[in-house]
Order: structure tokens, then sequence, then C-alpha cells
């Protein structure tokens, strides 16, 4: 079968490349030899029946959803008995992913199933909800006919997902995964929220007094617990209940919950882990009285004959705490077209988060992002601009957010963007400057959630135990919370025309300004964009760096073309006499002295100090 999977696979391949009207790359077969592996890994996982995802991290527009496509259509014409699911994240990728390979396969063997394919569901209903209405609709119930089905990756998570994993009757032999699944479910709750689901559902069901029972039972459980733990830690379990839990996993309660809001589906949620002993006690104020309750369930766990295609699973720091993956190689990007600016926010003291919380700080934060958008552009240029989902909310900035219908700022085409959306979407792909105005921090207690939850732990004294010193180096929280930051940056950062790769490896012309932590950018550059430029680094006055930070500061900021010791020593702090050696060999000094072109020159003799120089000036100061 290999030598004929192998020939339909290239027969595929060029049917992609004729149809696109363009020749297939030095780069793209490189691509196209890793999903094949893939491939063959997840056909063998599949036969021995091991659940884990073959993980595909090529790079965002490197063309590996397209040839995983080419993939599927190989196996199921050669297979007889094949079998293969597919897992979007939204509606609009499931209709694109459903509208490429049905150039490729025959329309009988292929299905699709979303709220907006529904073949139930009026046309008008859907034009309404979804803007579009499919030429191409069917009943969820059919879905195990067809060989191949597309459906997104929450309908696969929730009570009817089974109708896409199987196929006359069996597993399906296949699964492809585009992006990364959200794995878990997390329900993050505090008392007040129950007395919230409690009072609506006694208005709601005032014949059916169980629900209010339980509820009341549970609020005065957690309130008692609040109240009465003894430690100061910021992540505490949560003593074994001494009440009954088990009717919210009956059937009554899951019919409550699934006719009710999402608050009254995540207080169900939280109870049901909490019965499992999957919630923890989340601390937030310094005096250890503030208090969230936090719960969790593993909702996606990878089947046999899984592929994951994820351009960031090797940054994101899933697979330093979790064993179900495996890395397939693939040939790395090369960021030499990609120009990085880093720019500090003039936020008056605050963070982002509290700036754009209040009306007083959030309209001159904003008014800040135009000018510095208008500042490092040119009229007549696409633009993307990604800020938190607050400042759209309360349109601080427009919302316009494609290329169709963009925000004129000076002639400037201008899309906006919030923190949490985006990935896996190419509508920005002719944008040359992409601006990202803060990043997407999520609270400590998700990232614990999370880790517990892929570790598939209940959370104990002692399995809570890594998570409790989150700047730890090497430990779980730090290296989950590092891993999701830098995802979220490359992911959004090669929406831009960054994802427009050329033949050899090399990504597209863009330059790419970060708000950010300026550490967090210097320490991962090389592992987020190997080979790209820090063109930059525009600091806010009054802030001093010290140390190897302050010199890499200096290096980016400056505009001087020699930096002696004894200036370097009043700017940073730093004593080069006495500790050269160990900034000169600190890998990251070494990147911001290759991308700023600056070489240390050793002072001779007494009076004549050490120097750094820029390289277009050394052969004359030699």
């Amino acid at each position: 079968m290999l030598k004929q999977l192998e020939k339909a696979y290239n027969e595929a391949i060029q049917q992609q490349a004729t149809l696109r009207q363009r020749e297939t790359t030095h780069f793209d077969r490189k691509i196209a030899e890793s999903i094949f592996t893939a491939g063959l890994f997840a056909i063998e996982d599949s036969q021995r029946r091991i659940p884990r995802y073959n993980v595909v991290s090529a790079p965002t527009g490197s063309g590996k959803t397209s040839y995983a496509l080419a993939f599927i259509k190989a196996y199921t014409d050669v297979a007889p008995s094949a079998s293969v699911l597919f897992l979007v994240e939204t509606i609009r990728q499931a209709e694109d992913i459903y509208q490429e390979i049905a150039s490729l396969v025959t329309k009988a063997k292929l299905a699709i199933w979303t709220s907006a394919h529904d073949l139930t569901t009026a046309p008008e209903t859907i034009r309404q909800d979804h803007g579009f209405v499919p030429d191409h609709r069917f009943y969820v119930e059919d879905l195990a006919k067809y060989p191949m089905v597309i459906v997104t990756q929450q309908f696969h998570a929730g009570p009817r997902g089974w109708r896409a994993t199987t196929y006359n009757g069996n597993p399906r032999k296949l699964t492809f995964v585009d992006e990364k699944p959200a794995p878990l479910d997390i329900f993050d709750i505090d008392t007040g929220l129950i007395k919230t689901a409690r009072d609506r559902l006694a208005e709601k069901h005032t014949a059916d007094l169980a629900a209010v029972k339980h509820l009341t039972l549970l609020h005065d459980h957690l309130e008692g617990v609040w109240h009465s733990a003894p430690g100061k830690a910021p992540f505490d379990e949560i003593p074994e209940p001494n009440v009954d839990l088990s009717w919210f996993d009956t059937a009554h309660a899951i019919r409550i919950a699934a006719s009710s809001d999402e608050q009254v589906r995540c207080v169900f949620g939280f109870a049901r882990s909490l019965a499992q002993g999957l919630a923890f006690l989340s601390r937030y104020d310094q005096c250890g009285k503030g208090a969230r309750f936090v719960g969790y369930d593993l909702k996606i766990r990878p089947s046999p004959g899984t592929v994951l295609l994820d351009a960031t699973a090797d940054i994101d720091g899933v697979s330093l705490i979790t064993s179900d993956r495996r890395q397939v190689q693939v040939p790395q990007l090369r960021f030499s077209n990609l120009a990085i600016t880093h720019i500090e926010a003039d936020l008056k003291g605050y963070t982002v988060s509290e700036t754009v919380k209040q009306a007083a700080l959030a309209r001159p934060y904003a008014s800040w992002i135009l000018e510095t958008i208008k500042q490092n552009t040119d009229p007549g240029e696409k633009v993307l601009t990604v800020v938190h989902k607050a400042l759209l909310d309360h349109e601080y900035l427009p919302g316009n957010d494609d290329f169709d219908n963009p925000y004129l700022l000076g002639e400037r085409q201008v899309c906006f963007l919030n923190w949490g959306t985006g990935i896996g979407s190419n509508r920005w792909k002719d944008a040359t400057a992409v601006f990202l105005f803060g990043e997407f921090y999520k609270p400590k207690r998700t990232m614990v959630a999370t880790g517990l939850g892929l570790e598939q732990k209940q959370a104990t004294t002692e399995t809570l135990a890594p998570y409790q010193s989150p700047n730890v180096r090497g430990g779980p929280l730090h290296a989950l919370r590092e891993g999701d930051l830098c995802r979220w940056m490359k992911q959004i950062a090669m929406r831009g025309n960054a994802r427009n790769i050329d033949g050899e490896g090399v990504c597209g012309d863009q330059r790419l300004y970060v708000t950010g932590e300026f550490d967090r950018l210097i320490e991962n550059k090389e592992r987020m964009f190997p080979g790209a430029k820090l063109a930059g680094h525009i600091p806010q006055g009054g802030r001093e760096r010290r140390g190897a930070k302050g010199l890499v500061s200096l290096l980016y900021s400056t505009d001087a073309l020699e930096i002696t010791t004894i200036e370097l020593d009043k700017l940073t702090g730093i004593s080069f006499r006495k500790n050269k050696d160990r900034y000169l060999s600190n890998p990251v000094v070494q990147n911001a002295m290759e991308d700023t072109a600056f070489t240390f020159l050793a002072g001779k003799g007494r009076g004549n100090p050490g120097r750094f120089i820029r390289a277009a000036d050394v052969a004359k100061a030699a």
C-alpha cells in the first residue's frame, strides 16, 4: 500500500498545483514530506490503537493544511476502508476546507456539518446568523455515512460529537486537527456566581426546587472552604465535599444546564469537576481572603490516528508536561525578511489591563495607538493592528476588521483585531505592517488548570505544589505561561505578509511592531522568528535597565556609532573591566550585537577605554 499511497499523494499534489496555476517549490516539497510522514505515523497509530498527536509544527502559510487534504484524498483513494475526520476552529474555516477538498475528491464521499450547514435550519436563519448560506448542507444524523467529514472542534467536543467520529459503525481511521484544539473545559467561578445561577433557575423553574437545593448546598460548602482554609498559598486543594454532588451529573441536571445560559452551565460544570477532584481554590489578594474556584475537565483526547497541524506546537510549552505528542520533523522557515521593532507603551505607570478598563486612561491610550501607527507606516500601506478587546467593545478604536472595509488612517488601510482571535485566518495576508499592542495574558489559575488537566491529575496539595511559584524557570506554570504568550505573539504576527513564503522557505517582507515585554521578546526571538532582525527599540523616558538587559536595550535603541565602556557604565551600571567576558558570551547580547552591527574593540593602553563600535566604522577605528 505504501507505494500506491505515495504515488496517489504526489498526483494529488500535482492536481493542487494545476488548480492554483503555480509550480511546487523546494520548500513546498519539504512540507509535503513532513505531512506524508505524519500521515504514515497516524495510520500506524490507528492500526495499533495508540492515542496521541502526531504534530506538524510547520509555519503559518507553509501549505501544511493543503498537503493534509492531498494526503486525505490519496488515502481515501487507495484504502477501501479509509475514513477521515477533519477538525477546524471556526465555521468559516470549515467552509474553506470543504471548498478546497471538494476540488480534489468526489462530493459523494464528503460531508460537512456546522450550524451554518444544517439542513434542518431555514436558509434565512442561516444567512441572518452567519452572513452566508452554503449550497451544501447535511443532516447531522447522516455524518456517519460519509468517509470524509468536516466539523468544528466545538462540535466534536460536544454531546453529539460521536456522530462525526464513527463511520459505518466503526471509529474513524484518521483525524486531522487544524490548529491547536482547546483541550479543556475550564470553569472559573466564585460563590456569587453560584447565587446568581440559583436565583435565575428559581425564577425559571418555579416547580422544580432540586436545582435550588443543590446549588445552595454547593454555595454554602464553598463559602465554608473560603473562610476556613488555613493556608495562604496562591492555590489550594478543596477538601472533599460534605455534600452529595452526584445530582449535577444526572440527566435531569444536564437537561437544565443545556437549556440555560453560559453562567449556569459554568456553575454546573464546576460542580461535576469538583465531584471528581478536578477543582482547586485560587487566591487573588495579598491577604489570602479573596478567592475564585476553578474546575477543569479534559474534553478532547487524541484518538488513535491523529495528526495535529499547529504552527506553534514547538514553542507552546505543552510538550514539556504531556506525553501524548510526537513531533514530526519539519523544515525551518527563515525570517530574514521580517524586521521587528519594540516600542514601550506610554501607560503612565498602569498595566494595559488597568488602562483599558478606565475611560480616562483608555482614550489617551487609543489615541497613542493611532499616532504610533501613523508614525511608523506610509500612506497607502495595509496595516493589521491587534489590541485588547475592551478598546473595540467600548469603541475607543474602530472595529473595522477586514481590508474590504478598512479604517482609513491618513490614507493607510488599517484593520483592528482583538487578542484571542484570528489564529488560522489569512484575511490580512497583504498587511506589510503588523502592530501587537499588549500581550494575551491569561490568568495564572487558568494555566494551572490547563497544566493539571493535560497531565490528567486531580488537584491536591502535592500536584499543586509545582505551580505555587509562577516565576521559577523550568516549572510547569512558567513554561505554560511563557509558551502561551510566545504562541500568540508568533501566530498573530504571522497573519500579515510574512505568511507569504517563497520557494526557498523565506517569509514575505513585513515589519512587526511589538509593545509587550521587551525581555520576553529578546529572550525568545530566535525561538519564534529565527533569522529575523530586531531593527530597533523605542523606550519610554524614565525607565532604567541595568545589567545585560540594559546593555541590550541600549544597543537596540541608540543612534550612536560608538559607545565607550565609560559611557556604558554611566548608562547601565555595567563594569566591562570586571565582567567583559561574561557579557560578550551572553547569547542575547551576541544576537543584539549582530542585529545592530556593533562590534566590541578592547582598549589599548591607559586612557583608551574599550568601546562598542558599529561595523561600518570598525575599519576607521583600526
